[in-house]
């Protein structure tokens, strides 16, 4: 199913950088062997391996029977070059929604961001964003509510891409260990937006250091959220506001 298409730049901000034609794509069961194989190119060309929860073909493709959607971005050549995978947890013990106490009625409306991977070589073209931009599309045909995903506090770009998105921090802890707590897993922001609530009402903001965690979990269980992050200085804003789920 085409989504949209456009042009993008491939090696940018290299001399042998190349304008190519690109397009949007949801892509099926048939083609999902090469997501997988784009997940582990990246992955091993991370410097830093936290970042990236890989995902299994197994996980993907069962996600994918009950409905979750990859969006795709595909090159001139036809060769997948980036990709977003949303699901719906729905009342699975998965659901963010209930590391946020989400109300009950609204864990049926809740759409998991789960990956979202760029072949280094199209970096910069804006993917991340372009792509969620489309997922929220998606999600409100559906009846969707709650967009929600997790970030590694390691990985900069990724946070403030998704925060551009409109996605707002609204806990810190460890995810995806083997033991029942995850206290053997990652460091994890979860971030979550609310599509029907557009303003927020600030009863007061404090800044902190992007890599300052123990700052940051000590402001979110004071009942702060982390609001906006700033490029240039690499700083948070974490206010209070008026509605737990704004």
């Amino acid at each position: 199913m085409m989504l949209g298409k456009g042009v993008l730049i491939k090696n940018k901000h290299k001399e042998n950088m190349q304008i190519e034609e690109y397009k949007m794509k949801l892509i099926g069961k048939d083609r999902l062997r090469e997501v997988v194989e784009l997940q582990h190119y990246v992955y091993e060309n991370l410097p830093n391996k936290d970042v990236l929860y890989m995902d299994s073909y197994e996980d993907m493709l069962g996600d994918l029977e009950n409905g979750a959607k990859i969006i795709g971005v595909l090159n001139s050549q036809d060769r997948l070059v980036a990709y977003r995978y949303i699901s719906f947890p729905r009342k699975e013990k998965r659901n963010l929604g209930y590391d946020i106490k989400l109300p009950e009625k609204d864990l049926e409306k809740v759409v998991h961001l789960e990956t979202t991977v760029v072949d280094p070589l199209y970096r910069g073209n804006g993917l991340q964003l372009v792509t969620l931009e489309k997922a929220k599309e998606i999600a409100k045909q559906e009846g969707y509510r709650h967009f929600m995903c997790t970030v590694s506090p390691y990985n900069f770009y990724s946070l403030y891409n998704v925060m551009r998105g409109g996605l707002k921090i609204k806990a810190l802890k460890k995810k995806y260990g083997t033991k029942p707590d995850d206290s053997d897993g990652l460091w994890r922001f979860i971030l979550h937006n609310d599509l029907d609530k557009k303003f927020y009402t600030p009863a007061d903001l404090v800044l902190s250091k992007w890599a300052n965690l123990e700052m940051q979990k000590s402001l979110i269980d004071q009942g702060y959220i982390g609001y906006e992050i700033i490029k240039d200085t690499k700083e948070l804003s974490y206010v209070k506001v008026d509605e737990a789920y704004a």
